[in-house]
């Protein structure tokens, strides 16, 4: 097994050209790079801490893992055009012109969910099947698919599988928590908008699970003739 995993953003346009390489364990998933040093005042953990984050650590792991991230996209608006190129180990994916904040809110998802953040942690499986610049029913489609195959896990494990999704549901309400506190959190720290509305539209995402599992799958049954 290869010593890390690596997913590669490339970002063309509105006036900058940049390369972000996300290295993670490939066992974990989590992210294998160093903190910042020194760390911004706005990755303390006091600074807007999530109202449900269970750790008492000095900084935000999420924020951390962002630092570079927020400070390049800083001054940037979230409606300005990129070309976006995708590279995971498997194959590379393509965006020639999307708003920064779509593409940007993908790689903000990974970033987070691999940071070592435990509310977001049940979202890592899905890391190492990442698709950028998923549309809203891809996303439901993949959470609940991962979560199921998990729970099939469970069971031959001798667990209680929960098949119902209650947990998947309640994974992704506390998630939404953590991108809505997170929002003020960045807010502290760029000048214009493409982080915050990203991170405002991965929130979007984040809270169609639990509406979609609360419907009973309704907007996926016509897959199954039903």
């Amino acid at each position: 097994m290869s010593e890390v995993f690596e997913i590669r953003y490339e970002f063309s346009g509105a006036g900058k050209t940049s390369t972000f390489v996300i290295k993670l364990d490939p066992k974990t998933l989590l992210n294998v790079a160093a903190p910042p040093e020194p760390a911004p005042e706005w990755t303390k953990l006091s600074f807007q801490k999530c109202p449900n984050c269970p750790l008492k650590a000095e900084s935000c792991p999420a924020a951390l893992s962002l630092t570079e991230v927020v400070s390049h996209f800083a001054d940037i608006f979230s409606f300005e055009r990129v070309s976006a190129r995708v590279t995971v180990p498997e194959r590379t994916y393509e965006q020639k012109d999307v708003a920064v904040q779509q593409a940007l809110s993908s790689m903000l998802g990974v970033y987070m969910a691999t940071s070592g953040c435990p509310v977001l942690a049940p979202m890592r499986p899905m890391v190492r099947f990442h698709l950028p610049f998923a549309s809203e029913l891809e996303t439901i489609a993949r959470a609940t698919s991962m979560y199921l195959l998990g729970q099939y896990l469970v069971a031959q494990d001798g667990g209680t599988p929960d098949w119902t999704l209650t947990k998947l549901s309640e994974s992704y309400q506390a998630a939404g928590q953590v991108n809505r506190a997170f929002a003020k959190r960045l807010r502290a720290a760029v000048v214009k908008d493409a982080n915050v509305n990203a991170l405002i539209r991965l929130d979007t995402f984040t809270r169609s699970v639990p509406d979609l599992i609360e419907s009973q799958m309704d907007e996926l049954r016509f897959l199954y003739g039903k």
